[in-house]
């Protein structure tokens, strides 16, 4: 079993059908955006998932590189999910929660790709008056 449908399906047990049918982490990522879209729909919006979607991105970001993109779990989780936060209102007004200010300054090519240049401002400008929101997300899927 590849590593990364290992450690999606440690975080993820709900998902398993599509994590056990997904051809490559790319298309992994594609069915965890819609599911991450769908928890924040929910209400109550589904914490306990969002966190862990997340805390399986952040395992993405230290994975061991791949030459194919559609195999290589960083870009996977920068092309399929990273990119598209941003583009969802209720997770754009969340991030103060999830990410410090400086993550989203330092990836602006990433976080600004859907969005453009006036709502990545917006968004800088949330993420600076929320910023006493940030938890750490480790400490959060600890806590799930």
């Amino acid at each position: 079993m590849a590593r990364w449908r290992h450690e999606a399906l440690q975080r993820l047990p709900e998902l398993r059908e599509k994590i056990d049918s997904a051809p490559e982490i790319m298309g992994l990522w594609i069915d965890l955006l819609i599911a991450f879209e769908r928890a924040y729909e929910r209400n109550p919006r589904d914490d306990s998932l969002i966190a862990r979607i997340y805390s399986f991105a952040d395992w993405c970001k230290k994975a061991p590189r791949r030459s194919d993109a559609g195999h290589d779990p960083l870009t996977a989780v920068t092309v399929g999910f990273y990119e598209h936060i941003s583009s969802h209102p209720a997770a754009r007004d969340d991030m103060p929660r999830w990410f410090r200010m400086s993550e989203i300054m330092q990836n602006k090519l990433v976080f600004a790709y859907h969005i453009g240049e006036e709502r990545y401002q917006q968004l800088l400008a949330n993420m600076q008056r929320n910023r006493h929101k940030y938890v750490d997300r480790e400490s959060t899927v600890s806590e799930s």
